[in-house]
């Protein structure tokens, strides 16, 4: 190790400090590890702690409970797949390619993130009012939909209703094809995620399409 003038030692952080910022991602961090593992109803600020090496006091600091815990987490997901979504519908597509690229692209992160996306589901999760950044990230990312059907019957690719019922009915559908995905009860032979929701977006998209 090397020596600091007048022939000190750095100090090492001791093992389980962690300064404040750190120690909240920390303790994301292991939460979306018993996800992973054990799913949403493993999860407990005492675990996470465990996990990091802090007292269980610690975390609460961070977080009030385990539903502040839980929407955190659920929160950073929502951000990652508004990205994906808004990736997908800044390509140089027809409104209506554009919008079953934004469905597939839902799909295709919740397979690639699937802890983050059990998340979505959780019983702590049910009433998002109670937590608000949580409430606006999702807006966020439903948003992204509601803005592509909205462009879509500007055009007329997609038939005059009510924008926002469509863009549930929409969302819906692509979250059960993204569930069945990630609960392994959707295996198509020599087939990949991306594929499976390309297919079942179009299915949708056919009834939604004002030409059909």
């Amino acid at each position: 190790m090397a020596r600091l003038p007048g022939g000190l030692r750095p100090q090492k952080k001791p093992a389980g400090r962690y300064h404040h910022g750190e120690l909240r991602r920390a303790l994301l961090d292991a939460a979306l590890g018993i996800v992973e593992k054990d799913g949403t109803g493993a999860v407990s600020l005492s675990a996470a702690a465990r996990r990091v090496g802090v007292s269980p006091q610690a975390s609460y600091n961070h977080f009030r409970d385990k539903g502040a815990l839980l929407a955190a987490m659920a929160e950073e997901g929502l951000r990652g797949l508004e990205r994906s979504m808004r990736e997908a519908g800044a390509a140089d597509l027809g409104e209506g390619e554009r919008l079953e690229a934004i469905g597939v692209a839902y799909v295709a992160h919740a397979s690639a993130h699937p802890a983050h996306f059990r998340l979505l589901s959780a019983p702590e999760l049910a009433d998002k009012t109670e937590h608000p950044q949580l409430l606006a990230a999702y807006e966020a990312a439903f948003g992204v939909l509601l803005a592509a059907i909205e462009a879509c019957q500007a055009t007329g690719v997609v038939r005059k209703a009510d924008a926002r019922k469509l863009a549930r009915a929409a969302w819906a559908m692509v979250h059960g094809v993204a569930w069945l995905l990630v609960d392994g009860q959707f295996a198509v032979a020599g087939a990949d995620a991306a594929h499976v929701a390309r297919e079942s977006v179009r299915v949708l998209f056919k009834g939604l399409d004002a030409r059909r």
